[in-house]
This record gives C-alpha cells, sequence and structure tokens, in this order.
C-alpha cells in the first residue's frame, strides 16, 4: 500500500479549493440565468393571458355590434315601411309626389330595392395633378 504524501495532499487539497472556487462561479451565473429565464417565462405566460383576454373581448365586442347594426337595420326598415304606408293614408293628394316612392314597396310593404338609380361612383372623373388634360 501506498502510503499518502504531503505534497499529495497539497496537490489534492488545491484541487479540492479550486473546485469548490469553479463551482461556486458556475452556480452563481447559471443561478443569474436561471432568474432572468423564470422571469421571462413569467411574463410571457402574462403576456399570453392579456392578448387571449383582449382577444375575447375583441370577438364578443363585434358579436355585439354586429347584433345592435343588425337591429338597427330591421328597425330603420320597419320605420321606412311604416312612413310609407302612413304617407299614402294620411295624404292621398300627394300621392304623385311622395316622398316614399311606392315602386319601392312590394305588395307585402317591404321595401325593395330601387333599379332606376345608378349606383355610386367612388372615383373621380378623368385624370388630375400632372396628367390632368387642359380644357
Amino acid at each position: 500500500m501506498q502510503t499518502w504524501t504531503a505534497e499529495m495532499w497539497q496537490a489534492a487539497l488545491i484541487g479540492l479549493v479550486v473546485g469548490f472556487v469553479i463551482g461556486y462561479f458556475l452556480l452563481r451565473l447559471t443561478k443569474e440565468s436561471t432568474k432572468k429565464q423564470v422571469k421571462t417565462e413569467a411574463e410571457l405566460r402574462v403576456a399570453k393571458e392579456q392578448l387571449e383576454s383582449q382577444k375575447q373581448q375583441l370577438e364578443k365586442h363585434f358579436a355585439e355590434s354586429a347584433d345592435l347594426l343588425k337591429s338597427l337595420a330591421q328597425d330603420y326598415q320597419k320605420l321606412y315601411q311604416h312612413l310609407a304606408r302612413s304617407s299614402t293614408q294620411l295624404l292621398p293628394e300627394l300621392n304623385d309626389s311622395t316622398l316614399f316612392q311606392h315602386s319601392l314597396l312590394d305588395e307585402k310593404g317591404n321595401v325593395s330595392p330601387s333599379k332606376t338609380e345608378d349606383p355610386p361612383k367612388d372615383y373621380s372623373e378623368g385624370s388630375s395633378g400632372l396628367f390632368k388634360a387642359e380644357r
């Protein structure tokens, strides 16, 4: 059996100390990056929850808006039909120049789309700017 000499004990002790020092610094470095990683993951989770909440609120908002607009259109149609019927009943002498055209109402009193009007143009006539022709 071999006995340990003083130099061997010194080398083992120095290696042990150096190992502890290196381990301490590695632990310290990885501990901070782990903290940052955990913090970033928590922030990401919160951001995803907020985004999902906002998405649900937007879907609810647009669904409710669509329902309200549908109701508004139906109420407007009912009002128009009422005014058209009332104008013919209350003011029969103005049948030729009435505000509400009878051709817009079908046999049931519902509003039918007018086919005599041209659709609106959403463009300008001719060129504009540098390419505008002199008149």
